[in-house]
């Protein structure tokens, strides 16, 4: 090459000798071939193959064929035309000025500089040497196949002809379904447009619309754009490569991030297991996403913006991540952080929440009372969650929730200084986590139920009032019980059961005749909100949760029957003390099957009996329905009401409702 040669080359090339030499390096280190564009001497045409190149020092390169099945079977039939390194940085493309072909490899020299071009709208990883396994599935018909290289543009693999299957049953013009498998499970399923190549070879489109994860909500979570902004660190599932992207906003159910469209390797419906979302102040969270979304930039056609859902999480790591979105939205509101207990009760006497006759009840369980709070807001209990607003240190409102039973979550203990817009931002607060965390954890999270006397205005109209908007009682209901005190006071009971009556745990038949009697005087969620359905029936997974946290939570479930007909289910439960500051978490509760005054007696005996053997006589008792003790003539101390939510049907109406006042 002639002096003036060299300069224009000089003059023109977007990267210098040495820097080539490093780019030819790191493609050796990575395992990435380059490719050499081979033009046909007597046809013109061009066809590019991949060489893994050997390291180099100075000028000459060498580098060795992969021979795949798009692989010549005569080299001398052609000529190189270029060299095309497909580097990270970008993509250069050289005419080396000498070189030689052989059969294992081909050597060159490397020039003065290269050209950047835009060799391809996205990077491609070469993916043939990991042995990534494919399928694609096209009007019931799979084909096996492996993956070769892979962008966002599209997916080159290679299909497996087995002998009962014919690639004539592909339809060119039809949408196909492309699974990409990682080493126990998908990493990718998609819908793809196909493009033949050769010898069994599919160029595969994805379709890049959006494919939303959950349900489409009108109260989606509410994203926060941070400053500093997090990190989300991850390895490609498929390419193998660690990224890190920086996270544009952020929310309790998922984020987006930007990236360079030319560089971008996520797809929706890409499966990313081991993501891990990193704050500036060292706090990971590590996470199982999902793409959902890829659409570019408006302001900058150079950017995507990439969303993705959280389909896993940590509870514990999930709620840091609750706490710290809604910090950004309202630094006084916190959820499920450390409290004193001794604050939470200065708390709760200043708010009038814990009244003298609530006090004079539990004050000879202060110990009892003071160990239960230390596990529920000191060491983080996961069956608690507690919602704070305060300012300067000092409580302003409060509501916490208590997992009571399998799906079920007790609303309790809310309470507000003075100030109603405290008790509503904490009730807002509750409100937006129950309606992300169901979505991650349906099992446990179906329903939330709290009780309220009528008198308190708060809850009456913020509760009651919605159910009465709603009238639909399987999402909302109501349902009363008669509260009394002690259950002492049923002492004059007789001293045992008459002929006939019997009184043992209760079976599966016994509560489907409670349902029964339910059904036809009400029409709400009691039953299966309180675990009063044959399925589950007797399930102590919840015991052994409040055990692996120090707490106890304990139920046997009665059946007080007449010649072997039920008349009544007696539920007596046992927690420790000030889980729930009217007791209610330690009541016996009497479910009646057949409410006739007649057996009021029989009753009476089977409360005050179990409650003698269960050490609970200062334990309150409540029955359902509310008026069988007052047709009895039995004075109740106090009525109580109890709202039941069921979250996936009308959560997202209660959001509605609490927005007219939370806003």
């Amino acid at each position: 090459m002639t002096e003036p040669e060299k300069k224009n080359i000089s003059q023109f090339a977007s990267i210098r000798q040495k820097q080539l030499f490093n780019q030819i390096n790191a493609l050796h280190y990575q395992g990435t071939p380059l490719l050499v564009r081979m033009r046909h001497k007597n046809h013109g045409h061009c066809t590019y193959l991949k060489a893994n190149p050997d390291p180099i020092s100075d000028e000459r390169a060498t580098a060795t064929w992969i021979r795949d099945k798009a692989f010549p079977t005569a080299l001398s039939a052609f000529d190189l035309d270029k060299i095309v390194l497909n580097t990270n940085h970008g993509t250069y493309e050289f005419t080396p000025e000498d070189y030689h072909i052989r059969e294992r490899a081909v050597t060159f020299t490397v020039p003065e500089g290269a050209i950047e071009v835009d060799y391809r709208k996205q990077l491609r990883f070469i993916c043939a040497e990991k042995n990534i396994s494919i399928t694609l599935t096209q009007n019931a018909v799979v084909f096996p196949g492996k993956l070769l290289d892979y962008s966002t543009n599209g997916i080159l693999t290679e299909l497996y002809c087995e002998e009962e299957l014919s690639f004539a049953w592909l339809n060119n013009d039809q949408p196909a379904m492309l699974t990409i498998k990682g080493e126990n499970n998908p990493l990718y399923t998609g819908q793809v447009t196909l493009c033949p190549r050769e010898h069994g070879q599919y160029l595969l489109t994805p379709n890049l619309e959006a494919t939303p994860r959950y349900n489409p909500r009108e109260y989606r979570s509410r994203r926060q754009r941070l400053v500093p902004s997090p990190d989300l660190i991850f390895d490609h599932p498929i390419t193998g490569k660690q990224i890190t992207l920086k996270i544009y906003d952020l929310g309790s159910l998922g984020f987006s991030v930007n990236d360079e469209l030319s560089r971008t390797s996520l797809i929706p419906g890409l499966l990313i297991r081991n993501a891990v979302i990193s704050f500036a102040n060292n706090l990971l969270i590590p996470c199982m996403a999902q793409v959902v979304y890829f659409k570019p930039n408006e302001d900058n056609s150079k950017t995507v913006r990439i969303g993705l859902a959280i389909l896993n999480v940590d509870v514990k790591d999930h709620l840091k991540l609750i706490n710290f979105v809604q910090q950004v939205q309202d630094s006084h509101a916190y959820i499920s952080d450390q409290i004193n207990p001794s604050d939470l009760f200065d708390f709760f006497f200043e708010s009038g929440f814990l009244y003298p006759k609530k006090y004079i009840k539990i004050a000879n369980k202060r110990e009892e009372i003071i160990k239960s709070y230390m596990a529920l807001y000191q060491k983080g209990a996961d069956i608690n969650r507690h919602f704070v607003y305060k300012k300067s240190g000092r409580i302003l409102a409060h509501f916490s929730a208590l997992h009571v039973y399998r799906k079920t979550w007790f609303c309790q203990h809310h309470a507000a200084l003075r100030s109603q817009r405290a008790g509503l931002r904490v009730v807002r607060a509750i409100s937006e986590y129950v309606n992300d965390s169901y979505q991650l954890d349906p099992m446990n999270f179906k329903f939330i139920i709290g009780y309220y006397q009528v008198t308190n205005k708060f809850p009456q109209r913020y509760f009651g009032d919605f159910v009465d908007e709603i009238k639909d009682h399987q999402k909302t209901s109501l349902d009363c019980f008669s509260y009394v005190n002690e259950a002492r006071k049923f002492a004059e009971a007789p001293v045992k059961l008459s002929n006939g009556w019997s009184l043992d745990c209760a079976t599966a038949t016994d509560i489907v005749e409670f349902n029964s009697y339910y059904r036809s005087v009400a029409d709400g969620l009691l039953p299966e909100a309180l675990d009063m359905v044959p399925e589950g029936f007797g399930d102590q997974t919840l015991t052994e949760r409040y055990k692996v946290n120090g707490l106890i939570r304990q139920r046997k479930l009665h059946a007080l029957r007449y010649h072997d007909e039920p008349k009544a289910l007696i539920d007596v439960q046992s927690s420790d003390y000030g889980l729930n500051l009217s007791e209610i978490t330690n009541a016996i509760t009497v479910y009646l099957i057949d409410p006739s005054p007649d057996y009021f007696d029989m009753l009476s005996f089977a409360v005050y009996s179990l409650a003698l053997k269960n050490k609970k006589m200062s334990d309150p008792v409540m029955f359902f329905p509310n008026n069988f003790l007052n047709i009895c003539g039995f004075g109740v101390d106090k009525e109580y009401t109890m709202w039941t939510l069921h979250i996936p049907r009308c959560v997202e109406s209660y959001m509605a409702w609490m927005n007219r006042f939370c806003r």
